[in-house]
């Protein structure tokens, strides 16, 4: 089989899911470079240093986002620069599965909150999927839902055929 490419979903699906998701992200942003900030400002007791330390870990993250999820026949590829997982064989994954705002919220995105579970440019809180493998799971908002959740199905019944 080809490899299928699924591109995360960015725009949010309404003004309620907007609110959830900007609210989520300004507390994740107020935590993860907020506190880093004010700490290097206290250390270094220069607003260039704080800003730089800041920028430091921006670019951190830019560097650990998942810009695309890859199917293979032999599994699941998160691509991105740094961080992991960045593969799952279909061997591991456990199951594939619609996971409710609050659990992405708090399990996703929340906590931990370094490195978070799932880690796109998305601005919606609905529609992510949790892939779980080996005890352990990540998160993942495909633009193409049902082209996704049709290719895992596939793959995970071509699996489940040749054991």
């Amino acid at each position: 089989m080809q490899t299928l490419i699924f591109k995360p979903r960015v725009a949010p699906r309404n003004a309620a899911d907007a609110l959830i998701t900007i609210s989520v992200g300004l507390l994740q942003v107020l935590i993860m470079l907020g506190v880093p900030g004010m700490i290097a400002l206290a250390v270094t007791r220069s607003v260039s240093g704080a800003l730089l330390c800041v920028l430091a870990l921006n670019v951190v993250f830019v560097l650990m986002a998942v810009t695309r999820l890859e199917l293979t026949d032999a599994g699941i590829r998160l691509v991105r620069i740094l961080g992991g997982p960045r593969f799952i064989a279909w061997d591991a994954i456990e199951r594939v599965e619609e996971a409710p705002r609050r659990e992405l919220i708090v399990r996703g995105w929340l906590w931990p909150m370094f490195p978070p579970r799932e880690f796109s440019a998305s601005l919606t809180s609905l529609g992510h999927y949790r892939i779980a493998y080996g005890g352990r799971c990540v998160y993942f908002g495909p633009k193409d839902e049902a082209g996704f959740m049709a290719a895992v199905k596939v793959r995970l019944a071509q699996r489940a055929a040749a054991v």
